[in-house]
């Protein structure tokens, strides 16, 4: 009975050694491991009739994103602090778009902005405020 319960008391210090070291490799294998992107700027056509009546044609640099992306919302990194450790996580928007370009870019209109990174590719499904982990950026 006595050498049961050392071995017991051996296997659970260990247990709470191994768990001490690989705790945070152990969470993070765990966490959805994303590709992000940043939207990109793109000279996009536009045309409108001025208060004479002329046509008036041209191109302006707008913010675009594929039109796949946009068919479901996307997710946006955001880095918080969360029990002491500043960490990512992703918001999910939905964007609105506009003009579509002839290579398949959807003008950005409301949802995101130039500078934020949003999520392009996932090893697990994402929810709402959901931690991961960036793997690389395109």
């Amino acid at each position: 009975m006595k050498k049961a319960l050392i071995v017991i008391t051996v296997l659970f210090f260990g247990t709470m050694l191994f768990l001490t070291f690989f705790a945070e490799t152990i969470h993070n294998s765990l966490l959805p491991h994303v590709t992000v992107s940043h939207a990109e700027s793109r000279l996009l056509p536009f045309e409108y009739t001025d208060e004479n009546g002329n046509t008036v044609n041209g191109s302006q640099t707008k913010t675009v994103v594929l039109e796949e992306l946009l068919e479901n919302g996307v997710f946006v990194i955001y880095t918080a602090e969360k029990n002491g450790t500043p960490r990512t996580f992703v918001r999910f928007t939905e964007v609105q778009g506009g003009m579509v370009s002839e290579d398949g870019y959807v003008e950005v209109i409301a949802g995101i902005n130039f500078w934020d990174q949003f999520v392009i590719e996932s090893n697990k499904a994402l929810y709402d405020g959901c931690e991961v982990i960036v793997e690389w950026e395109t």
